[in-house]
């Protein structure tokens, strides 16, 4: 059984039974270690405290005060990952670098140090003072390392191979255009896939002994804690890749074989499109344009996660940025930033809600509002009552279909009367890939084309046939593809007398202001910018087309046209 750190100091007479029980009686009004608080009461000092650590951890212990270690040993890490791990090799033994830490449980990043030092590692103990003055006199201080012009020479070179990995991981994402990556664990294996275009594809696979070092690392630069193995945790990078800066988010999640690991790469550059950018069709633009530009009432769009819902309200607050209106946003997160605009991110630990900070918005005098989601019917009702004292309110809500938003209010608990007399109209959307510009071919329409979209015989549609511009696949590239619906004054009717949502919808479909994501789709399809494929995957099976589930199974199970390469 292992001795407790105060019975080792007591039996090294490094302290008396009367100054440890002071101290463990001070421990109960402090979050500090037994071994802070004896120092702190001045009870014994740093390095005997660390002395009785490594004999506790049955790990050497080394006292770097004044001292060097061999140069052939510090140059095997990089002053990055040296401050980053807070380690230094002092010593080699049969073939083992022994690397000083101040903190026992470093045990974890063990494995990450024999990746980078290619080989066994063992940790001895230091004194943190004494460690963190040899780090300094080997490598400089943190963040800067040791002598800039001579490491100005020799640039990548020196940097750790697992560094070199991810940002090649980071580079290879933004030239293929993904919006995340992958990094999931396997019995034998670490497999590496990209989301491009909505689809994953397998980037690469490395030896599970990697696994360790790799998140690690990414666990460091994410601000992570490195130790906790057993739950998730969400955190943030910086990074600059292929000439872009990117807002990485990071979400690691434990599995049986050990954590994985999905990286948003968010470029808020690239994502900062114009309303005509989107794929709108002219009706649904000039509709939209005329929505956005009511001085007040509040404005749904809803889909799925990962449907370009936050890429289609920031390109209408671009469209409203102007000089004299004052924009507000309370999101979670913020994804990009735009200038001129006000934006807030949620912070639920503090309290710090959509519902509270849109309280706090309506005393800031704003034009226009931007709610990430409404979640709950607080929001809702703030959301709903800012828009009816004289303001232009945004928000999105997760629903199949555009009038099954306005529904989810009301499931929400909000009064009917309420919903029908701020909502001005909502959007719904899905992301269909582009057919390749460079390789799409116009041929013949299949018989299944012909009877899904009730086509003359010889009609003509574009297919995909796969190049290197778009990796073989026939597509490259997403847009949007919408229903929208615009509040007639029966709609609103019909929400005032009930507060079922069957009959709002039932009033909907009797209406000539909603056109449906079908609708939409098709035209993509005629004009050639998408493929039927891409029709059945983001619309829903309709009643009123009998072949359509048939007309499904064989797109899924048909041969590639021409030479379309999957």
């Amino acid at each position: 059984m292992r001795k407790r750190l105060g019975e080792i100091l007591i039996g090294q007479g490094a302290i008396t039974d009367e100054q440890l029980r002071a101290a463990l009686a001070a421990q109960q009004t402090r979050s500090q270690l037994i071994g802070q608080v004896l120092i702190s009461q001045g009870a014994t000092d740093e390095r005997t405290i660390h002395r009785a650590l490594a004999l506790q951890a049955r790990l050497p212990f080394v006292d770097l005060e004044g001292k060097t270690p061999p140069s052939r040993l510090t140059e095997l890490l990089n002053a990055g990952s040296a401050w980053e791990l807070e380690a230094i090799p002092v010593a080699e033994k049969n073939g083992t670098t022994i690397v000083a830490v101040s903190d026992p449980e470093k045990a974890v990043v063990v494995d990450t140090l024999g990746f980078l030092l290619d080989g066994p590692v063992s940790l001895a103990i230091c004194p943190p003072a004494s460690l963190r003055a040899a780090l300094e006199r080997v490598y400089g201080p943190p963040d800067v390392g040791p002598d800039v012009g001579d490491d100005a020479d020799r640039g990548d070179h020196e940097e750790a191979p697992v560094v070199r990995l991810v940002n090649r991981m980071f580079e290879e994402a933004v030239g293929m255009r993904a919006s995340d990556i992958h990094i999931e664990p396997f019995s034998n294996a670490v497999q590496v896939r990209y989301r491009v275009d909505g689809g994953l594809q397998l980037a690469a696979e490395h030896p599970i002994d990697l696994h360790s070092a790799l998140i690690s690392h990414i666990k460091v630069s994410a601000g992570l804690d490195i130790a906790e193995k057993r739950k998730p945790q969400d955190g943030r990078i910086e990074h600059r890749a292929g000439g872009r800066e990117l807002d990485v988010r990071v979400s690691v999640l434990p599995t049986n074989h050990g954590e994985s690991v999905v990286m948003r790469l968010l470029d808020r550059e690239a994502n900062l499109i114009s309303l005509e950018a989107l794929g709108m069709s002219k009706s649904a633009l000039d509709w939209f344009k005329e929505i956005i530009d009511r001085p007040n009432g509040i404005f749904l769009v809803t889909g799925p996660t990962g449907s370009g819902k936050t890429t289609t309200l920031y390109a209408a607050l671009q469209t409203l940025n102007r000089a004299d209106r004052k924009i507000l946003t309370v999101e979670d997160p913020v994804e990009y930033r735009i200038k001129g605009i006000n934006q807030v991110q949620v912070q639920p630990r503090i309290g710090l809600d959509f519902a509270r900070v849109l309280k706090a918005f309506l005393r800031q005098a704003p034009n226009v509002v931007l709610v990430g989601e409404i979640r709950d019917r607080e929001t809702a009702e703030v959301a709903i009552q800012a828009s009816l004292t004289g303001h232009l309110v945004f928000s999105t809500v997760h629903t199949n279909d555009a009038p099954s938003a306005a529904t989810r209010l009301l499931d929400m608990g909000v009064p009917p009367f309420l919903v029908a007399t701020s909502l001005q109209g909502v959007l719904a959307q899905r992301l269909v890939r582009k057919l390749c510009v460079d390789c799409k071919v116009e041929e013949a329409a299949t018989p299944l084309e012909i009877r899904l979209l009730k086509l003359p015989a010889d009609a003509k549609l574009y297919h995909p046939r796969g190049c290197n511009s778009c990796s073989r696949s026939g597509y490259r590239g997403r847009l949007g593809a919408f229903e929208w619906l615009g509040m007639t004054e029966d709609m609103r009717e019909s929400l005032f007398q009930s507060a079922d949502g069957a009959t709002f919808v039932a009033a909907a479909k009797k209406s000539n202001s909603w056109k449906s994501l079908d609708h939409d789709v098709r035209e993509k399809v005629l004009e050639g910018t998408t493929t039927v494929q891409e029709m059945l995957r983001v619309t829903s099976m309709s009643a009123t087309e009998p072949d359509l589930e048939t007309a499904a199974t064989e797109v899924v199970a048909a041969p590639p046209t021409s030479e379309t390469t999957t």
